[in-house]
Protein backbone atom coordinates (compact mmCIF):
# COMPACT_ATOMS: atom_id res chain seq x y z
CA UNK A 1 0.00 0.00 0.00
CA UNK A 2 2.76 2.38 0.91
CA UNK A 3 4.33 1.29 -2.25
CA UNK A 4 1.17 2.64 -4.29
CA UNK A 5 1.18 5.86 -2.61
CA UNK A 6 4.65 6.50 -3.82
CA UNK A 7 4.55 5.84 -6.97
CA UNK A 8 0.96 7.83 -7.33
CA UNK A 9 3.43 10.84 -5.22
CA UNK A 10 6.19 10.70 -8.47
CA UNK A 11 3.48 10.44 -11.27
CA UNK A 12 1.97 13.91 -9.81
CA UNK A 13 5.29 15.11 -9.43
CA UNK A 14 5.91 14.28 -13.03
CA UNK A 15 2.34 16.16 -14.51
CA UNK A 16 3.01 19.44 -12.62
CA UNK A 17 5.78 20.73 -14.82
CA UNK A 18 4.39 19.40 -17.74
CA UNK A 19 1.13 21.50 -16.73
CA UNK A 20 3.51 24.29 -16.30
CA UNK A 21 4.95 24.08 -19.20
CA UNK A 22 1.82 23.67 -21.28
CA UNK A 23 0.19 26.59 -19.71
CA UNK A 24 3.18 28.99 -20.65
CA UNK A 25 3.21 27.75 -23.89
CA UNK A 26 -0.47 28.76 -24.21
CA UNK A 27 0.23 32.38 -22.34
CA UNK A 28 2.83 32.71 -24.67
CA UNK A 29 0.63 32.54 -27.71
CA UNK A 30 -1.76 34.17 -26.31
CA UNK A 31 0.35 37.09 -25.86
CA UNK A 32 1.55 37.11 -29.11
CA UNK A 33 -1.76 36.85 -30.68
CA UNK A 34 -2.85 40.10 -28.65
CA UNK A 35 0.79 41.26 -30.47
CA UNK A 36 -0.57 40.95 -33.44
CA UNK A 37 -4.30 42.58 -32.81
CA UNK A 38 -2.70 45.59 -31.16
CA UNK A 39 -0.52 46.22 -34.32
CA UNK A 40 -3.47 46.21 -36.63
CA UNK A 41 -5.18 48.41 -34.33
CA UNK A 42 -2.39 50.78 -34.54
CA UNK A 43 -1.56 50.29 -38.31
CA UNK A 44 -0.75 53.91 -40.41
CA UNK A 45 -3.85 55.12 -41.91
CA UNK A 46 -3.77 54.77 -45.83
CA UNK A 47 -3.48 57.99 -47.92
CA UNK A 48 -6.83 59.70 -49.34
CA UNK A 49 -7.10 59.55 -53.01
CA UNK A 50 -7.60 62.75 -54.25
CA UNK A 51 -11.25 63.57 -55.03
CA UNK A 52 -12.70 63.16 -58.55
CA UNK A 53 -13.82 66.30 -60.48
CA UNK A 54 -17.50 66.73 -60.64
CA UNK A 55 -19.88 68.45 -62.67
CA UNK A 56 -20.44 71.41 -60.66
CA UNK A 57 -20.35 74.23 -63.39
CA UNK A 58 -22.84 75.27 -66.48
CA UNK A 59 -21.19 75.58 -69.52
CA UNK A 60 -22.97 77.06 -73.08
CA UNK A 61 -22.20 75.30 -76.23
CA UNK A 62 -21.18 77.98 -79.27
CA UNK A 63 -19.98 75.79 -81.92
CA UNK A 64 -18.27 72.25 -82.38
CA UNK A 65 -18.84 68.71 -81.69
CA UNK A 66 -19.38 65.76 -78.54
CA UNK A 67 -16.46 63.67 -78.30
CA UNK A 68 -15.66 60.11 -76.83
CA UNK A 69 -12.00 60.01 -75.72
CA UNK A 70 -10.30 56.96 -77.30
CA UNK A 71 -8.13 55.36 -74.49
CA UNK A 72 -4.48 53.52 -74.59
CA UNK A 73 -4.22 50.43 -73.34
CA UNK A 74 -3.84 51.34 -69.72
CA UNK A 75 -7.52 52.22 -69.68
CA UNK A 76 -6.49 55.72 -68.54
CA UNK A 77 -4.56 58.26 -70.72
CA UNK A 78 -6.86 59.26 -73.43
CA UNK A 79 -4.55 58.58 -76.98
CA UNK A 80 -7.47 60.79 -78.87
CA UNK A 81 -10.72 61.53 -79.63
CA UNK A 82 -13.74 60.04 -82.28
CA UNK A 83 -16.56 62.60 -83.12
CA UNK A 84 -19.91 61.75 -82.03
CA UNK A 85 -22.80 64.18 -82.84
CA UNK A 86 -22.42 67.67 -83.85
CA UNK A 87 -23.30 70.43 -81.12
CA UNK A 88 -26.56 72.97 -81.20
CA UNK A 89 -25.16 76.37 -80.47
CA UNK A 90 -26.58 77.54 -77.45
CA UNK A 91 -27.36 74.03 -75.92
CA UNK A 92 -25.79 73.97 -72.36
CA UNK A 93 -24.23 71.53 -70.66
CA UNK A 94 -22.89 70.38 -67.42
CA UNK A 95 -18.77 70.95 -66.91
CA UNK A 96 -16.66 69.19 -64.59
CA UNK A 97 -14.19 70.62 -62.77
CA UNK A 98 -13.84 73.01 -59.70
CA UNK A 99 -14.33 76.43 -60.48
CA UNK A 100 -11.38 78.86 -60.64
CA UNK A 101 -11.77 82.02 -61.43
CA UNK A 102 -8.16 83.08 -62.26
CA UNK A 103 -8.06 80.35 -65.12
CA UNK A 104 -8.76 80.52 -68.36
CA UNK A 105 -11.17 77.60 -68.81
CA UNK A 106 -12.81 78.61 -64.99
CA UNK A 107 -11.44 75.46 -63.73
CA UNK A 108 -12.88 72.98 -65.88
CA UNK A 109 -11.52 69.61 -66.06
CA UNK A 110 -8.98 69.59 -69.20
CA UNK A 111 -7.84 67.00 -71.69
CA UNK A 112 -4.61 69.13 -73.03
CA UNK A 113 -2.47 67.91 -75.95
CA UNK A 114 -4.51 65.15 -77.50
CA UNK A 115 -3.98 64.27 -81.02
CA UNK A 116 -6.30 64.49 -83.46
CA UNK A 117 -6.42 64.93 -87.01
CA UNK A 118 -2.82 65.21 -87.05
CA UNK A 119 -2.33 68.12 -84.39
CA UNK A 120 -2.48 68.56 -80.48
CA UNK A 121 -5.94 70.22 -79.22
CA UNK A 122 -7.37 70.78 -76.32
CA UNK A 123 -10.86 69.44 -74.77
CA UNK A 124 -12.70 70.08 -72.06
CA UNK A 125 -14.79 67.73 -70.27
CA UNK A 126 -18.70 67.84 -70.13
CA UNK A 127 -22.15 65.88 -69.48
CA UNK A 128 -24.86 66.66 -71.63
CA UNK A 129 -28.29 64.35 -71.42
CA UNK A 130 -26.93 62.08 -69.15
CA UNK A 131 -23.95 61.08 -71.19
CA UNK A 132 -20.04 62.31 -70.79
CA UNK A 133 -18.25 63.63 -73.68
CA UNK A 134 -15.63 66.12 -74.49
CA UNK A 135 -15.47 69.18 -76.64
CA UNK A 136 -13.30 71.34 -77.76
CA UNK A 137 -12.15 74.61 -75.79
CA UNK A 138 -13.28 77.06 -78.39
CA UNK A 139 -16.25 75.86 -78.37
CA UNK A 140 -18.05 76.21 -75.04
CA UNK A 141 -18.14 79.05 -72.57
CA UNK A 142 -17.79 77.97 -69.14
CA UNK A 143 -19.45 79.13 -66.14
CA UNK A 144 -22.03 81.31 -69.14
CA UNK A 145 -25.50 81.00 -69.90
CA UNK A 146 -27.07 81.36 -73.41
CA UNK A 147 -28.63 84.53 -74.29
CA UNK A 148 -30.06 85.63 -77.53
CA UNK A 149 -29.32 89.14 -79.65
CA UNK A 150 -32.20 91.18 -80.22
CA UNK A 151 -31.20 94.46 -81.47
CA UNK A 152 -30.26 94.76 -85.51
CA UNK A 153 -26.99 97.12 -84.32
CA UNK A 154 -25.70 95.57 -81.37
CA UNK A 155 -22.12 96.41 -81.34
CA UNK A 156 -19.51 94.73 -79.61
CA UNK A 157 -17.52 97.00 -77.00
CA UNK A 158 -13.62 95.90 -76.47
CA UNK A 159 -13.81 97.53 -72.84
CA UNK A 160 -17.18 97.87 -70.33
CA UNK A 161 -17.65 101.46 -71.45
CA UNK A 162 -19.72 103.64 -74.12
CA UNK A 163 -16.39 104.97 -74.98
CA UNK A 164 -14.92 101.72 -76.26
CA UNK A 165 -17.51 100.51 -78.75
CA UNK A 166 -16.22 98.73 -81.81
CA UNK A 167 -16.95 98.91 -85.29
CA UNK A 168 -18.31 95.50 -85.58
CA UNK A 169 -21.84 94.41 -84.72
CA UNK A 170 -23.71 90.92 -83.73
CA UNK A 171 -26.14 89.68 -85.87
CA UNK A 172 -29.53 90.39 -84.31
CA UNK A 173 -31.12 86.22 -83.39
CA UNK A 174 -27.50 85.13 -82.82
CA UNK A 175 -27.11 82.73 -79.98
CA UNK A 176 -24.36 84.25 -77.67
CA UNK A 177 -22.91 82.93 -74.43
CA UNK A 178 -22.81 85.12 -71.28
CA UNK A 179 -20.41 84.96 -68.58
CA UNK A 180 -21.86 85.00 -65.28
CA UNK A 181 -18.54 86.50 -63.68
CA UNK A 182 -19.32 90.39 -62.45
CA UNK A 183 -17.24 93.48 -64.56
CA UNK A 184 -15.88 95.32 -61.91
CA UNK A 185 -15.14 98.25 -64.31
CA UNK A 186 -18.88 98.38 -65.09
CA UNK A 187 -20.38 100.00 -62.01
CA UNK A 188 -23.54 100.78 -63.58
CA UNK A 189 -24.08 97.37 -65.30
CA UNK A 190 -24.52 98.39 -68.18
CA UNK A 191 -22.49 95.67 -69.65
CA UNK A 192 -22.36 91.63 -70.03
CA UNK A 193 -18.85 90.03 -71.20
CA UNK A 194 -19.37 87.68 -74.19
CA UNK A 195 -18.56 84.93 -76.47
CA UNK A 196 -19.80 83.69 -79.98
CA UNK A 197 -18.62 81.56 -82.73
CA UNK A 198 -18.84 83.16 -86.38
CA UNK A 199 -20.25 80.14 -88.41
CA UNK A 200 -17.95 81.20 -91.41
CA UNK A 201 -16.07 77.62 -91.66
CA UNK A 202 -13.08 78.80 -89.95
CA UNK A 203 -12.45 78.71 -86.31
CA UNK A 204 -13.28 82.46 -85.28
CA UNK A 205 -14.06 83.28 -81.44
CA UNK A 206 -15.19 86.53 -80.93
CA UNK A 207 -15.16 88.11 -77.43
CA UNK A 208 -16.55 90.97 -75.91
CA UNK A 209 -18.87 92.88 -74.43
CA UNK A 210 -22.57 93.60 -75.24
CA UNK A 211 -24.93 96.15 -73.52
CA UNK A 212 -27.68 94.65 -71.85
CA UNK A 213 -30.40 96.19 -73.59
CA UNK A 214 -29.47 94.12 -76.97
CA UNK A 215 -29.64 90.94 -75.00
CA UNK A 216 -32.53 88.44 -73.74
CA UNK A 217 -32.22 85.60 -71.75
CA UNK A 218 -35.49 84.33 -72.10
CA UNK A 219 -35.27 80.53 -72.33
CA UNK A 220 -38.31 80.55 -74.92
CA UNK A 221 -36.50 83.12 -77.08
CA UNK A 222 -33.32 81.07 -77.03
CA UNK A 223 -35.40 77.82 -77.85
CA UNK A 224 -36.96 79.30 -80.53
CA UNK A 225 -33.22 80.19 -82.53
CA UNK A 226 -31.81 77.14 -81.53
CA UNK A 227 -34.98 75.55 -83.41
CA UNK A 228 -34.76 77.99 -86.37
CA UNK A 229 -30.89 76.79 -86.53
CA UNK A 230 -31.25 73.35 -86.61
CA UNK A 231 -34.21 73.45 -89.19
CA UNK A 232 -31.58 75.57 -91.72
CA UNK A 233 -28.99 73.39 -90.79
CA UNK A 234 -31.24 70.49 -92.27
CA UNK A 235 -32.53 72.18 -95.60
CA UNK A 236 -28.69 73.15 -96.37
CA UNK A 237 -28.25 69.52 -96.32
CA UNK A 238 -30.82 68.36 -98.08
CA UNK A 239 -32.76 66.72 -95.92
CA UNK A 240 -36.15 67.07 -93.82
CA UNK A 241 -37.71 66.52 -90.26
CA UNK A 242 -41.28 66.73 -89.31
CA UNK A 243 -40.45 67.00 -85.90
CA UNK A 244 -38.43 69.99 -86.45
CA UNK A 245 -40.89 71.63 -88.80
CA UNK A 246 -43.68 71.47 -85.78
CA UNK A 247 -41.29 72.41 -83.45
CA UNK A 248 -40.40 75.60 -85.36
CA UNK A 249 -43.94 76.30 -86.37
CA UNK A 250 -44.81 76.07 -82.46
CA UNK A 251 -41.51 78.69 -82.13
CA UNK A 252 -42.94 81.17 -84.72
CA UNK A 253 -44.07 83.64 -82.39
CA UNK A 254 -40.29 83.85 -80.21
CA UNK A 255 -38.63 85.07 -83.38
CA UNK A 256 -39.88 88.07 -83.78
CA UNK A 257 -38.46 90.70 -81.76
Amino acid sequence: MKKVSVLFFLALLLLVPACKKEEKQVSQETESQEGEWTSEEVASPTPSTPAKPKPTMKGVMISGWYYDPVYEEDGVTIKTMSANFEAIVGTEVDVYGFYDAADENKGAEMAKGVSIDGAKKDFVHVRYDGEEYYVRDYAIAVDAAAAVVTNSSAYIYTKPNLANMGKNTVPESTIVAVFSEKIPEDEDGLFKKIRYYVPDGKTYTVNGYLMNSSLSFEQSQVAAVMVSEKYKKLRAEGKTDQTVLEELMDNLEFLTF
